[in-house]
């Protein structure tokens, strides 16, 4: 393979990244940018085995997993959230003393806080 020599120019914001990119990897700053290039110039114009591939849709797959997670767990927040504010609403008004209609009736304004926090959050959203 022939190789041409270029001379390029980037914003040093940029430099550092392909920097602290070299660094980790243990690569020359001159590897590390052929590196970027390569793998820059393969998303462009979508060419298979270009820096394009396996490699970034295994690291979409990632994010896509740890997105879900997230997600899960934002969602288990908010249910936990809403439930405390239930019963520290009930609390504060000091209900009759029905256990088990207490609970059925915090259960039921917790469940219609979370979906209202859904429903708020969804539309902020769209």
């Amino acid at each position: 393979m022939n190789r041409v020599k270029l001379s390029v120019r980037v914003p040093m914001g940029q430099e550092v990244m392909i920097r602290r990119y070299a660094e980790a990897r243990g690569l020359t700053r001159y590897q590390a940018l052929a590196r970027v290039i390569e793998a820059g110039l393969g998303a462009v114009v979508d060419a298979p085995g270009a820096g394009h591939g396996s490699a970034g849709d295994d690291a979409i797959a990632g994010l896509e997993s740890r997105l879900g997670a997230i997600e899960a767990l934002l969602d288990r927040s908010l249910f936990t959230a809403s439930a405390a504010y239930a019963y520290a609403r009930r609390a504060a008004l000091r209900g009759d003393g029905d256990a088990d209609r207490t609970d059925s009736m915090i259960g039921e304004a917790a469940h219609s806080a979370y979906r209202r926090q859904r429903a708020l959050a969804a539309e902020a959203l769209s």
